[in-house]
């Protein structure tokens, strides 16, 4: 176990190269706000993952630094730090990073912890800015050896070429969107990715195509060198990036002394292309996963809601609510839509697997490299041990720079609780830190839809070759066998004919627990913390379908199959009633979530679909304008009668085609038309025909979502009024006269014997 270590730390420490120019006022700073820790041998420094925010310098013993290389599988040991080495230099090149190696004491050592922002302050008040600015440059230089001793050219260089690499190379930091190249450039540089991601770039008719992904350790730009080429393609930062540019004469002098080396980074490079190529739509995922593949690299925390199996309830935002005392919930379940493959299946020998349909809502992620805290101008959002990012309310002043930083739109703005200088303050989602049984959304879902992962170990077209993963979505616990068992007890209670008592007192305790179970999930207080139980949730909704199918049976033995005139009659009726809809809403959950899903191109929430088929009318007369007379002809005759059809929405969910395959199909029917005409004069027509499978699937959501919603509310009827009249009917048993019960009327008539 780590422990502080008495003031002042060990002189070893400052003799580090960079640090021999701190005056003693700058080492006081950095001594009271970092620490000395001792550590046995195999414990952890630091971890990948961990926040890279501080640097360490060896005081005595080793520390070995270790990484999976690229290509490569298992994790390596790239060096070893012993007495008066540094680790951790990444924190100086990319803010509030994460860092990449492992750091592992090989023996028993003492380590200074530096907190980098203390550092840099005290390092430019002792020597101005130049002396900040050469530790940096030594810092930057000691960080892209590490990594260029994982990337898959440089890694088995002889150290002179490595030194004659790190000579000339630059240090380039590239912002999300914009270019490290265009098509056309003057090949003048290769690059190394020492962090984040980019993305090669060719263009497919006016539009980028996607040809490569590049990480971490990834070299690209190397193939115009030699001949002094054009680019061919152009490369665009999927985020913010850190590039290692080496000028062209001092690359092709390294790559040609090894060129066995740069072949077999090449080499890895195209079979990246070719997986990703294997990934495209139309194989066993769709592209947006790829869409933004930046967003799925970082997020060390990501919602997803199974679209396959969400039935649109709301419980998680409710939950969300109903779990901060704000009652502002952290979570809006609009967002992207991606398919994937689930990582379970598709490590089967075949490799196929199936795919899940994931809602990715508006709920923060927690990024690796949050970029809400570079931009916060108080120091209010912070990150602890385990990455999870939190806000300090206290210091929080509502400036909203976070909300703006945040590409995905996870952090809003919500009204202060207590009266304070500022009236806003910033919220995200907290993982339900301190709430029992975890995040309240899991915990609170019915259906077992809604889960958080790491993108990374759990997405099957991220995970790194050779590791096994998760699966994507838990496994859920399944409604059908325990609703079946407990409907064959109910037709056994049905058969035995119980005596009209124990058939009554039994039936009126199904019904409190029927009641029981929606009032208890709605209860803020005090069901919350049971509710956070996961996967209670699920099992009161399983344990409910079970309880309704046994009470079937036991209220058909307590009325022997007779529906008298009367309030009992009318009990009857209403319990029959609320049966009978709890099924149909059973079947619709099961089978209704899978139809939508199908149809759906973007998730909205059920409030807004009213206001959709207008929004696409605009964008589609929109389209409209300009085009050819045989477009506009086409609209007319097949397109306009498609988009009014009345019958439209109930065709296309009948089909059971998703809306990618429905284009294809109204494609088809047009090129039919045409007679397979190709050319300009058809410009724009594959986007009228998005456009109008789109207002169909819009007014089939509709149907299918009032249909999702629609069965409560004879359900919820039925059920108040089983409750009033069950209350008047023991009421009418307990206090009026003897009845004659079901067993006894079955007998018949009684004969009178007089004497």
């Amino acid at each position: 176990m780590s422990a502080a270590h008495p003031s002042p730390w060990p002189e070893v420490v400052w003799d580090a190269p960079m640090l021999r120019a701190l005056d003693a006022r700058a080492r006081t700073e950095i001594e009271a706000a970092g620490r000395v820790r001792r550590l046995r041998a195999g414990e952890v420094l630091f971890a990948p993952g961990d926040p890279a925010d501080a640097l360490h310098v060896v005081a005595s013993g080793a520390v070995t630094l270790s990484g999976v290389r690229r290509g490569e599988v298992e994790a390596a040991i790239i060096r070893r730090a012993r007495e008066g080495d540094v680790l951790g230099e990444e924190a100086t090149v990319a803010a509030f990073s994460t860092r990449q190696l492992e750091a592992r004491c090989e023996a028993d050592a003492i380590v200074a912890e530096l907190p980098l922002v203390v550092l840099k302050r005290a390092a430019t008040r002792a020597g101005g800015a130049e002396l900040m600015a050469k530790v940096e440059r030594a810092l930057r230089r000691a960080a892209a050896l590490d990594l260029l001793r994982t990337t898959s050219f440089t890694r088995g260089l002889p150290e002179a070429d490595l030194e004659v690499l790190l000579d000339a190379a630059r240090h380039l930091h590239v912002a999300r969107g914009e270019h490290v190249y265009r098509a056309g450039d003057v090949a003048a540089e290769a690059f190394f990715v020492a962090d984040g991601l980019v993305q090669a770039q060719s263009d497919d008719e006016g539009k980028p195509r996607v040809e490569a992904y590049l990480g971490r350790g990834d070299l690209f730009g190397d193939e115009e060198l030699a001949e002094r080429e054009s680019r061919a393609v152009a490369v665009v930062a999927g985020g913010p990036t850190w590039l290692v540019a080496v000028p062209r004469d001092v690359f092709v002098l390294v790559a040609r002394r090894n060129a066995g080396r740069l072949d077999a980074a090449r080499r890895l490079r195209s079979e990246s292309a070719a997986a990703l190529e294997r990934l495209r739509p139309g194989g066993q995922t769709t592209a947006h996963v790829f869409r933004d593949l930046y967003r799925m690299r970082i997020a060390r925390s990501l919602l997803v809601i199974d679209q396959d199996s969400c039935i649109r309830c709301g419980h998680c935002a409710w939950s969300c609510a109903d779990a901060h005392e704000d009652g502002v919930s952290r979570l809006v379940r609009r967002g992207d839509k991606i398919v994937v493959r689930d990582g379970a299946s598709a490590d089967g020998p075949s490799g196929g697997g199936g795919t899940a349909p994931l809602l990715v809502p508006n709920s923060c992620q927690h990024c690796k490299n949050p970029s809400c805290m570079i931009d916060c101008p108080t120091g209010a959002i912070g990150r602890d041990a385990r990455g999870e990012v939190f806000i300090r309310e206290d210091l929080c002043t509502g400036c909203g720079s976070c909300a703006k930083a945040c590409p995905w739109e996870n952090i809003q703005m919500a009204p202060r609780r207590d009266e304070a200088a500022y009236p806003a303050v910033a919220v995200k989602c907290d993982l339900c830190k301190g709430v029992d049984g975890g995040p309240a959304c899991v915990a609170s879902c019915p259906t077992q839809a809604i889960t958080r992962i790491d993108p990374s170990a759990a997405l099957v077209e991220l995970r790194v070759p050779g590791k096994s993963a998760p699966p994507v979505l838990p496994e859920r616990v399944a409604a059908w066998p325990l609703t079946l068992g407990a409907g064959l007890a109910g037709i056994g209670i049905a058969a035995l004919r119980l005596d009209r008592w124990s058939s009554g007192v039994l039936a009126g305790a199904l019904v409190l627990l029927l009641v029981g179970y929606a009032l208890g999930k709605r209860a803020r207080r005090p069901l919350a913390k049971l509710r956070g139980r996961a996967p209670l949730s699920r099992w009161l909704y399983v344990g409910h379908l079970a309880v309704g199918a046994f009470a079937c049976g036991v209220f058909a033995s307590h009325v022997a199959g007779r529906v008298p005139p009367n309030a009992a009659g009318a009990l009857t009726l209403a319990i029959a009633l609320a049966a009978i809809t709890g099924a149909i809403g059973a079947a619709i959950n099961a089978f209704a979530p899978r139809a939508l899903s199908r149809i759906e191109r973007k998730s909205v929430l059920p409030e807004e679909l009213a206001a959709r088929p207008k929004e696409i009318d605009e964008r589609l007369f929109a389209a409209l304008s300009g085009k050819s007379e045989l477009v506009k002809t086409l609209f007319v005759k097949a397109l306009g009668p498609y988009r009014r059809s009345a019958l439209g929405p109930a065709a296309l969910l009948l089909s059971r085609r998703t809306l990618r395959e429905e284009e294809r199909a109204v494609r088809a029917r047009l090129d039919a038309l045409t007679g397979g005409k190709k050319g300009d004069a058809l410009a724009g027509l594959d986007e009228l025909v998005r456009l109008v499978v789109e207002h169909r699937a819009v007014r089939a959501q509709r149907v299918v979502t009032a249909t999702l919603r629609g069965w409560l509310v004879p359900h919820l009827a039925a059920t108040a009024a089983a409750i009033v009249l069950t209350v008047l009917h023991v009421v009418a048993v307990t206090t009026g006269p003897p009845a004659i019960g079901p067993s006894a009327a079955a007998r018949g008539p009684r004969t009178e014997v007089r004497p």
